[in-house]
């Protein structure tokens, strides 16, 4: 059947903007961003469906919720010898669906007079007889993308294909499409730390902020369990290993990659730990008591955090670590790196101490409420840039190729030169060398974050691009952003499905743009 391509009206069914853009075998494919929800990794089965629709391949339960997937090539009659890396999925109307997909593409902003209507067999609109074998047109705008015709997937079409299961959007703990923001934290909400072979956690409201690559030095305070000290804003803190500390051995050498701060009435210490693993509720019920012997006298252990399905944590005591001399004593020692009497964290309390943080309130002493975090809901575009951290989606304004016609005019560093884009020259900043995590090794397969600042525009080249992903908690930003230690300084986010949840840098690439270009 004739196929034609028209001058596109303005269409109320899609908003113009932003577009994320995937691609099913070798066709990209867009949807408008307020559509797609996230984007998970493909798993090896599907859950099984009652159910039987064109491209139907089962169901992936994400967050105790059953989604049905479709696979399109098998509603267009497509090649399917491609791996599907990735399942995108939709949410419309309230309604939400899964797309297998080859791989992500980026995100594009799209002007309304770049978009170009199609009228497939001769007949205009979204469902045009005979244009899929099943009565259902999938697509009907499309637009230009660096010399390839991308086209808007119509995911009513989708939702209106014979047999097609659908699954109201019940949300599951997140805010749903189109809304994110603050939500009230349960009563007690602990960060789970990984010290080999422990798992350790405790409760947020003691914790000043994480340090996402701890970078110790030697200092006069060395001893057992003193490890040295590490640089926080303009402040040395000393670092302590928290199995030292606690009677149950050392981390191995080698074993500290992250950094929690504590605060403590006279300043802040340091726990090196393996990793920080994520941010949890710690109901009653859920917290055994520990048996009466066998154990180390440390007095600092509350219980044991048992979820089901979850490794068991030890459960530090925050009130016992807080009362402890010999910390108290070392956070009073992080002096300011100028030289000023003034401890790191210290309060403005009147004399006597005042009264500590309850559990579930911000220690207002302490600078911006430092000691919160936050349960947020919003998309993150998650990236490697020589280690994987994390961006919200707004601040994103475009994902583009490497550029074929960048002008290499730099002077070394990380700038890789300039690049012309809708007229406008951006310079490129290769992100990974600005971060200290090496250099791009196959720029054909990099893509560029473009980011506008207050002084213009700024690309970031990264090595790749890893999905789109709802946040689950937020560590709120701990001060400025300082340039020679850009990870070090970056607050966490966690996101994930809630079966593979990871704590990630929040890159502030607005932040960098503005302070270093």
């Amino acid at each position: 059947m004739a196929s034609t391509v028209t001058e596109a009206e303005p269409d109320t069914r899609v908003a113009v903007g932003l577009y994320g853009v995937f691609t099913v075998n070798e066709v990209q494919v867009a949807l408008p961003l307020s559509e797609l929800r996230e984007v998970i990794p493909c798993p090896s089965t599907f859950e099984p469906l009652l159910a039987s629709a064109p491209g139907l391949v089962g169901a992936v339960n994400l967050r105790h919720q059953v989604i049905p997937v479709i696979d399109l090539r098998l509603v267009l009659g497509m090649d399917t010898g491609s791996p599907t890396d990735v399942v995108v999925i939709v949410a419309h109307e309230g309604y939400v669906f899964g797309l297998l997909s080859t791989g992500v593409h980026g995100v594009v902003r799209v002007e309304p007079d770049e978009l170009f209507e199609y009228a497939i067999g001769g007949v205009r609109g979204p469902r045009g007889e005979n244009s899929t074998g099943n009565g259902v047109r999938l697509f009907s705008l499309g637009f230009e993308r660096s010399d390839t015709v991308v086209c808007v997937l119509d995911s009513a079409a989708v939702q209106d294909l014979p047999g097609m299961p659908v699954v109201k959007d019940t949300g599951n703990g997140h805010t749903g499409p189109g809304r994110s923001g603050a939500i009230e934290a349960p009563d007690r909400t602990v960060m789970l730390l990984r010290c080999e072979p422990f798992g350790l956690c405790i409760d947020v409201t003691y914790v000043h902020s994480v340090i996402p690559e701890l970078l110790v030095k030697s200092s006069p305070l060395d001893g057992a369990s003193v490890r040295g000290v590490v640089r926080l804003g303009d402040n040395e803190v000393p670092v302590i290993d928290p199995l030292a500390f606690l009677g149950l051995g050392s981390l191995p050498d080698g074993g500290a990659e992250r950094g929690v701060a504590l605060h403590f009435e006279r300043g802040l210490v340091v726990l090196s730990v393996t990793d920080v693993v994520r941010i949890v509720p710690a109901p009653t019920d859920q917290v055994l008591p520990l048996p009466d012997s066998g154990l180390p006298a440390s007095g600092c252990i509350e219980g044991i955090l048992s979820s089901p399905g979850s490794d068991p944590y030890l459960l530090l005591d925050g009130d016992a670590i807080r009362a402890s001399e010999e910390l108290d004593t070392l956070a009073a020692l992080g002096l300011p790196v100028g030289g000023s009497e003034k401890p790191v964290g210290s309060s403005e309390r009147p004399a006597g101490g005042g009264e500590k943080p309850q559990r579930g309130e911000p220690d207002n002493g302490s600078p911006e409420g430092a000691g919160t975090v936050r349960k947020v809901v919003r998309k993150y575009l998650t990236y490697n840039a020589g280690t994987d951290v994390a961006t919200p989606l707004d601040d994103i304004t475009e994902i583009l190729p490497y550029p074929a016609d960048l002008i290499p005019m730099t002077a070394g560093g990380a700038v890789q030169g300039v690049f012309i884009h809708r007229g406008t020259a951006i310079p490129l900043v290769c992100l990974p060398t600005l971060v200290g995590r090496g250099q791009l090794a196959d720029r054909e397969g990099s893509r560029v974050l473009l980011v506008e600042s207050k002084t213009g525009y700024v690309g970031f080249a990264v090595p790749a691009l890893r999905a789109i992903e709802e946040s689950v908690w937020e560590q709120p930003p701990q001060g400025e952003l300082q340039l020679h230690a850009v990870l070090g300084t970056s607050p966490l986010v966690e996101v994930g499905d809630g079966e593979q949840n990871r704590m990630l840098p929040n890159l502030d690439l607005r932040a960098v743009a503005t302070a270093a270009y």
